[in-house]
């Protein structure tokens, strides 16, 4: 379409300057003046034509992502419907490990909007922060983390997920919340994750 209007504009221009060479008793002067102000008024408007189909096609682009984006959000429901929280647990730890992000998401997300409030809606936000954390999305993955820690503070991952915010936020360049969360871990979270947390706030006291 937007071709079709370049070649009328072209033959809009070839009449337009036929009809005033035929009409008048111009000069040559007067006629390539003419011809100046028509050429630069059709280079302005093929301009803003191709402009608009920039536009045309980045929203064409962002419709397709988004349908992209719904079929796979209903395939990730079909398919939560039909499996355990351990076998998603599984299939979306894969998907990760294989560096399918966004595809681990949906089928992580699927399961959270089914089943709210089931018990594993925790593990499975810790692995929707996981999965940010390996983009080095470290703002989307701080607020996974500390939904995980929220939403079951007594869960199996409540530890990683708060070490992992931890992790976050001295990406982020946020020291005191990176501080305060490894104090955090050290009171409530004996063992494992309190001797790395112990380990992170003697190493960042060691570098001031």
């Amino acid at each position: 379409m937007v071709s079709i209007m370049k070649k009328i504009l072209g033959v809009a221009l070839v009449c337009a300057l036929f009809a005033r060479s035929a009409a008048s008793d111009s000069s040559v002067e007067e006629l390539s003046e003419s011809n100046r102000i028509l050429t630069g008024r059709v280079e302005v408007l093929e301009k803003k034509i191709d402009e608009m189909e920039g536009k045309l096609s980045a929203l064409e682009n962002t419709q397709s992502q988004r349908d992209k984006e719904e079929v796979a959000a209903k395939a990730a429901a079909d398919l939560v419907a039909k499996k355990s929280p351990e076998e998603v647990v599984k299939m979306s730890k894969k998907l990760i490990e294989e560096g399918n992000f966004s595809e681990a998401r949906a089928l992580l997300n699927a399961f959270i909007s089914k089943k709210s409030g089931n018990i594993y809606c925790g593990m499975m936000m810790y692995y929707i922060g996981k999965s940010f954390f390996l983009e080095k999305d470290y703002e989307n993955a701080a607020l996974e983390y500390m939904r995980s820690y929220k939403t079951n503070p007594n869960g199996s991952k409540s530890a990683a997920a708060l070490y992992k915010l931890a992790l976050c936020f001295k990406r982020l360049n946020e020291m005191d919340k990176y501080k305060s969360t490894l104090k955090k871990i050290i009171d409530e979270y004996p063992g494992e994750f309190s001797k790395k947390a112990s380990l992170e706030l003697k190493t960042a006291k060691n570098a001031l």
